[in-house]
């Protein structure tokens, strides 16, 4: 077959890239390349890049040899080198899918990740690539710890080709990373089963019963790992820290001299050899691993440790343990920069800072880590040492004094396993925990006080009270838990004992003012509003300056309607304290409800600056966006609480609801996947997710996410809801049909009825959907919802005088409803009521740009003669629906009245001729017989 190359493009090359190379020297950088091809294959890597190097003497542009020494240079570790011959032949011309693959390996080994994610799309590429391509952007998500993300492309891999065992072992070690055991465990046993004497299968299981504390267990795992693969860098180390646990430390040393000798430039490796040296007394030795770790990390370049938290981690903890405090907090302020969830970190740069008399600083690191994290005593503690050094003895009391009292003796690792599952925002994995650790020790308030919060925030009220007073009655004077139960008590409606509670705390101690305000909140929540005002000012006058109490001066202002005075409060507590979030962002929402959106922005942008990642915050930073219009960046601030919100599936559906609301539904899709993975039990993110998909997204994935949520939950009605709204946009009415009977039987109330009631009529079984309705209003007569479908369905059939019964009813309810005033006054037209035109007036009013209410009202107005004023609203009605052929029809009798019959007989012709039926069709054809000439 022919091929015809353009002479044009073919000018263009040879200006560009004159020939150089003679037909010889081709041939002979062929045989060069075939004979390093042969080295390479024989795992004479030397060999090969001698004969690589001599093809591309003999032809610079040989694109085949540079790919090969790419990958050589790749498995050397020699990233420069390989990162060099990777971009010469891509310059070349090199099919990207032969470059792919080892360009997004190379960007793992060079920590960058982002780089990677950006710029290897799968889709990009073939079938036969794609899975590869997925897991290597896992990697580089799991590496910036976005686990989701990350799942999700391990995920995507598995669905194109469901043998890629990487995939499967990516996946346990994500969730693993997450959290979630017992997923972790059934993605390592299943690549067991796959591949049983793969190494990475045997170190995700080694790796899963480490984080069990099943030592004895994961040690033998990792042992057969390191069996298989005795060069396998993350078994060996991981076995080195395990051996360092069990105080195996000659086992230890093997390892960690193994790693020293085979990978001299693991920073990790020296780092533990140093840690084991000093433990065995050798202090000079472990001093120079220490400087040899430090020494590699000096060696990476800034850009890429900073991208990558374990290593920025590595260099902290190095710097520290070479007392170079300066450098590790350097280090340490990157983490929590990049980390700002994690408290460990914090309290290790807290501890650094106190070190060099820094307490100011502390107090500024540590006051926003502490309010995400009320519970941590160490936190407590660091900062109760930093207030001390400051010379606040009264707050640096109050923090050591609830630090003491959660550091226990009745703490168990229950306890410190909820608490840091909390802190990932894994709310039922955290609360099955502290309920363990609560349960050994009732006294126990490191779980006791989450629990009653968390509790509490889920609107279990009962079960925080029952806690709250547990806890109480082991320390029936702590102020702290009699506050608290004082809480729970109003969660559970409670007032009378909560008030008892709030005003026994501060007969213990009359200037404990968390208890004040809290009696304060109560006399808001009965409406004396007077007595909080005498409340609040006596404590204010007491202890004045104080930003909590005018914070609550400031609610209990709002409460009464007193916007100005509310915002005087809210600025003289700003005044006190700039970086009070909670004065800021109720200033944003007070400015925002008194419809000052400008003002509220710049609060919300003051709020950023202090805390950026802070949700509350992203939260009134993106609503003064919208109240400003401007959206787009509204939207970017969405994107952000989302990614901020980790694994937080409450906040992760709230994000993805603002970003429904707002019209981006291809971040909403991807922020429903997070929450999904977050947490597979949220049931409203897993029906948003599904109808997300249908109507936006890929409405297969739809279908096989309530196919699932069937099986999960078979004896609830969303699944088959869902299911059936997948088949009306599949148009398949029957099976639709099906499911949506299925989810009104098992749970009957008034959508499913509606969604079944209107599949009925698609099915032509309109008498049993009206039956339908019928019933179930005679049951439920305060359901308006099924109430108007039924008045509709009457009107619809002619039977006016019922219908009117049920409109009368719905309008007591609802009195400025348009479309009931509406519908009324067109069966008062028909049935001649004098108040047909007074309801058509009302209903044109409150809905003006609706053609049904126009089209009643000029109906009516022709029907009394008054053509002309009518006339002026068929055309508004018509301008809104103007394939409406009743609308029409209506227009043809005002021109006939107004004898523009020419005009009206058009209108006739046009609407008859189109074949549709419509109310009044028969007299249509009797005007238009009238009409004809």
């Amino acid at each position: 077959m022919k091929s015809y190359f353009p002479l044009n493009k073919l000018l263009l090359i040879l200006a560009l890239n004159p020939i150089q190379i003679s037909f010889a020297d081709d041939i002979q950088a062929g045989k060069f390349y075939e004979e390093a091809l042969q080295s390479y294959r024989s795992q004479n890597n030397a060999e090969a890049i001698i004969q690589l190097k001599n093809a591309l003497q003999q032809n610079q542009n040989y694109v085949a040899a540079h790919i090969l020494l790419g990958e050589i240079y790749l498995k050397q570790k020699s990233l420069s080198e390989a990162e060099v011959q990777i971009n010469l032949a891509n310059q070349l011309g090199a099919d990207r899918s032969l470059t792919v693959k080892p360009l997004a390996q190379l960007y793992l080994y060079q920590i960058k990740y982002n780089q990677l994610i950006k710029e290897i799309e799968p889709s990009n590429y073939g079938r036969e690539l794609r899975p590869e391509l997925h897991i290597f952007r896992g990697h580089a998500y799991l590496q910036l710890n976005l686990l989701s993300e990350a799942l999700n492309e391990y995920e995507m891999a598995a669905q194109i080709d469901a043998n890629q065992i990487d995939a499967i072992i990516g996946k346990a070690n994500t969730l693993l990373r997450r959290g979630d055991m017992e997923g972790a465990s059934q993605a390592a046993e299943k690549a067991m089963q796959m591949q049983p004497e793969n190494a990475d299968t045997w170190f995700a299981r080694a790796s899963i019963k480490h984080a069990k504390f099943a030592m004895e267990e994961a040690l033998k795992d990792y042992d057969k790992a390191l069996e298989l693969l005795p060069d396998h860098l993350d078994a060996r180390i991981a076995r080195a820290g395990i051996l360092m646990d069990l105080k195996q430390d000659e086992r230890a040393e093997q390892d960690l001299e193994f790693l020293r000798k085979t990978y001299p430039f693991e920073p990790k490796a020296a780092y533990l050899h140093s840690v084991l040296l000093q433990r065995m007394g050798q202090t000079d030795a472990s001093v120079k691993e220490l400087e040899a770790a430090a020494d590699i990390l000096a060696g990476i370049k800034p850009e890429y440790l900073g991208a990558h938290g374990p290593t920025l981690m590595l260099s902290g903890l190095v710097n520290y343990g070479l007392q170079r405090l300066d450098i590790a907090a350097d280090y340490l302020r990157q983490y929590v920069k990049q980390y700002p969830e994690q408290p460990g970190p914090y309290k290790l740069l807290a501890a650094i800072l106190l070190s060099k008399h820094e307490p100011e600083q502390v107090i500024d690191l540590l006051r926003p880590v502490q309010l995400r994290n009320p519970n941590d005593h160490r936190l407590l503690f660091l900062l109760g040492s930093a207030y001390m050094q400051v010379g606040k003895h009264d707050m640096a009391n109050s923090l050591l004094d609830k630090a003491s009292a959660m550091n226990t003796e009745g703490e168990n690792i229950h306890s410190e396993i909820g608490l840091n599952r909390l802190s990932m925002g894994q709310e039922q994995p955290a609360i099955n925990e502290l309920e363990a650790g609560f349960k050994d020790n009732p006294g126990n308030t490191q779980a006791g006080i989450p629990l009653v919060a968390l509790y509490i925030s889920r609107g279990e009220s009962e079960k925080a009270l029952r806690v709250a007073k547990a806890m109480h009655e082991k320390a029936s004077k702590n102020l702290t838990l009699l506050n608290l139960l004082g809480t729970a008590q109003v969660s559970a409606q409670q007032l009378q004992q909560a008030r008892r509670s709030f005003e026994n705390a501060v007969e213990l101690d009359p200037n404990f003012i968390t208890a004040h305000l809290n009696l304060s909140k109560l006399d808001v929540a009965e409406k004396k509003l007077d007595q909080a005002r005498k409340r609040l000012a006596a404590l204010n006058q007491k202890t004045p300056n104080n930003v909590p109490i005018l914070l609550e001066l400031a609610t209990v202002e709002q409460a009464a309607g007193n916007y100005d005075s509310a915002n005087t409060w809210l600025e003289n507590a700003r005044k006190l304290d700039q970086k009070s979030l909670p004065v800021l962002l109720s200033l944003v929402n007070l400015k925002l409800k008194i419809g000052r959106p400008s003002e509220a922005l710049a609060i919300a942008q003051a709020a950023e600056l202090i805390e950026k990642n802070n949700i509350e915050v992203m939260d009134a930073l993106a609503k003064s966006y919208l109240a400003t219009n401007s959206r787009e960046k509204a939207l970017g601030v969405f994107i952000r609480m989302a990614e901020q919100a980790r694994f937080n599936v409450k906040q992760l559906y709230k994000a993805a609801r603002y970003q429904i609301e707002n019209g981006d539904n291809f971040e909403a899709i991807k922020t429903l996947k997070k929450a999904v993975l977050a947490d597979e039990n949220h049931i409203p993110s897993q029906i948003a997710l599904v109808e997300m998909e249908l109507n936006y997204g890929k409405p297969v994935f739809a279908l096989s996410r309530a196919e699932n949520l069937l099986k999960q939950y078979p004896k609830r009605s969303f699944p088959h809801r869902l299911l059936g709204d997948i088949a009306v946009h599949e148009k398949n009415i029957s099976l639709a049909n099906t499911h949506y009977q299925a989810a009104f039987d098992l749970e009957p109330n008034a959508g499913a009825l509606m969604q079944l009631h209107d599949i009925l009529k698609k099915t032509s079984q309109a008498d049993k959907a009206f039956d339908l309705l019928d019933q179930w209003v005679k049951k439920h007569p305060k359901d308006s919802v099924p109430m108007a479908a039924l008045a509709d369905e009457l009107l619809q059939a002619g039977k006016l005088n019922e219908a009117e019964k049920y409109y009368d009813t719905l309008l007591k309810q609802f009195p400025q409803e348009p479309q009931f005033l509406n519908n009324l006054a067109y069966i008062f037209l028909t049935t001649g009521n004098e108040k047909a035109l007074s309801y058509a007036e009302q209903a044109q009013k409150l809905a003006p740009d609706q053609a049904s209410t126009n089209d009643t009202l000029g109906w009516i107005l022709v029907n009394q003669g008054q053509a002309e004023q009518g006339l002026n609203y068929l055309r508004n009605a018509h301008s809104r629906l103007s394939q409406d052929p009743e609308i029409r029809y209506h227009i043809a009798v005002a021109l006939h009245q107004l004898q523009r019959k020419d005009e009206a007989r058009q209108e006739l012709e046009s609407i008859l001729k189109s074949g549709e039926s419509f109310n009044g069709i028969e007299q249509a054809k009797a005007l238009l017989q009238k009409l004809k000439p």
